[in-house]
């Protein structure tokens, strides 16, 4: 796995709040309304076109099921989508301190006391940060290879593969699914023991063999003479 490491958000953040409640001054970067502060939950972004003909879910394997409908093309009349990965949208993600669900019981009680919008661009033109630096371009990525039989060989491959990762869907490896993760390593672009179910798997079958090892080896003599092999020792000796 390319991950060292993790921190929670919940270990950092007592830090930075004791050092924010010694600021002397505290500038915002911005004042948000009921719209962007309703960018939060699931829904918000949409909400905020004011438009009915959108959609929006939340949840890993929700978006997963929205995005292989709209390639079937089987959703349609849509001006928008909106698809977030932690569930109940950016409030239950990783960076959220708070419970997911007293947080969001918090920002309807905000939203009650707040304008609609704060922030406005005007006439002005948009900004720089706000465009797209270079145009969007096609991935084919279900494509597993442009020859047929190596295609289904590798389709063989990652079913033999997906059984043997606990199909729990945890994310822990950065694929969104056991079987999204199987197809990783057959593409090459990971190692099966990035999961780590396997990998304790494997490190507990090393184990157990280097015990085994070492039980099997018994005590090795000091020297030649524990074996009888060595000089008659002197007198004094």
């Amino acid at each position: 796995s390319m991950v060292d490491g993790a921190i929670a958000i919940s270990e950092v953040f007592p830090m930075l709040s004791h050092k924010m409640d010694h600021l002397e001054k505290v500038e915002p970067m911005a004042n948000s309304g009921i719209i962007g502060v309703g960018w939060s939950t699931s829904g918000g972004e949409a909400a905020a076109l004011l438009t009915d003909k959108y959609l929006a879910a939340d949840g890993i394997e929700n978006v997963i099921r929205v995005l292989e409908e709209v390639e079937d093309e089987r959703i349609g009349d849509l001006e928008f989508i909106e698809l977030n990965a932690c569930a109940g949208g950016c409030v239950g993600g990783v960076l959220c301190v708070e419970n997911p669900y007293v947080a969001k019981a918090r920002i309807q009680r905000l939203r009650k006391y707040l304008p609609v919008s704060q922030n406005h661009l005007g006439d002005g033109p948009i900004p720089p940060v706000m465009e797209w630096e270079e145009g969007l371009e096609f991935s084919n990525v279900l494509t597993l290879s442009d020859d047929l039989a190596e295609a289904m060989r590798m389709m063989v491959d990652i079913d033999r593969i997906a059984k043997e990762f606990p199909g729990l869907d945890c994310g822990a490896c950065g694929a969104p699914t056991c079987r999204a993760f199987a197809e990783d390593v057959v593409r090459g672009n990971s190692q099966k023991t990035g999961c780590i179910f396997v990998y304790r798997r494997q490190m507990q079958q090393m184990a157990d063999t280097l015990s085994q090892m070492g039980s099997g080896l018994g005590r090795f003599p000091k020297d030649d003479r524990e074996q009888g092999r060595g000089p008659a020792p002197k007198n004094g000796e």
